[in-house]
């Protein structure tokens, strides 16, 4: 009777134990799967990081469009592709924000067009000297960057140099079929655009700016910028090249 009480007795005991064990087993296992989860967690939030930063979504695809980066995480990568002579990062970290009229960056935009930024090409236009198109996107983005963001006024005697307006035609940006096209003007009048660059120069706050750009629509230099807008996405939409050319083509 004894020992069928201490048979017993070992047998609760190897039940209890063999239920430890298999505690600790699945104790093991669960540390174990949690450990390989934040591993692939830190690994997946390191490759959006990159696709992100790169311009790319996670199907492979070129994407100029991420939304996901604050406004000083885009002005700060930009510099560092700026040098790297990254066009088509370029254009993924600062046209999402051009397009939402930040006044700032399209003046970013326009300074770095007159430098080394490539401007993308269409089917459309490829018949267009490539100085002449980067140039008329320049009169766009300067003079709707200045008339939002009148604190910046660098493009001011750039694009409007007396030398600019007196050599014969002037290409300009005009939409039609909502693509981007180009058309060829003669000059304004210089007392007409003498009047617009003073406008633009002691424009002080974005009521004034639009008042400019109402003249610079009169005179055939700049189309509306909702139009532009979307013009542009379709152009970047169908973007390839990765970087800059070495020299600009003038």
């Amino acid at each position: 009777m004894r020992l069928t009480g201490f048979y017993q007795c070992v047998e609760v005991f190897g039940i209890v134990a063999m239920l430890l064990t298999e505690r600790i087993s699945w104790q093991r296992k669960i540390e174990s799967v949690v450990t390989s989860t934040r591993s692939i967690v830190k690994v997946c939030c390191g490759l959006l990081v990159f696709f992100l930063v790169c311009g790319c979504d996670l199907t492979g695809k070129t994407s100029l469009m991420q939304p996901s980066l604050t406004r000083e995480e885009r002005l700060r990568f930009t510099v560092e592709s700026y040098y790297k002579n990254q066009c088509k990062k370029q254009w993924a970290l600062l046209w999402p924000m051009a397009r939402e009229g930040d006044g700032e960056v399209l003046s970013e935009l326009a300074l770095e067009l007159g430098g080394d930024l490539e401007f993308p090409a269409s089917d459309s236009d490829m018949k267009i000297d490539p100085g002449d198109k980067a140039l008329a996107n320049v009169f766009v983005m300067a003079i709707y960057g200045m008339s939002k963001y009148p604190d910046d006024k660098r493009m001011l005697n750039y694009i409007f140099d007396p030398a600019r307006w007196n050599r014969g035609d002037v290409t300009v940006v005009s939409i039609r079929s909502g693509s981007i096209s180009y058309s060829s003007i003669k000059p304004p009048p210089q007392v007409l655009m003498t009047k617009l660059r003073d406008c633009l120069s002691q424009a002080k706050s974005p009521a004034a700016g639009d008042r400019c750009v109402a003249q610079a629509k009169e005179l055939g230099l700049i189309p509306d910028f909702s139009e532009y807008r979307k013009a542009m996405d379709a152009v970047l939409a169908t973007y390839r090249r990765g970087s800059c050319p070495s020299h600009r083509p003038w």
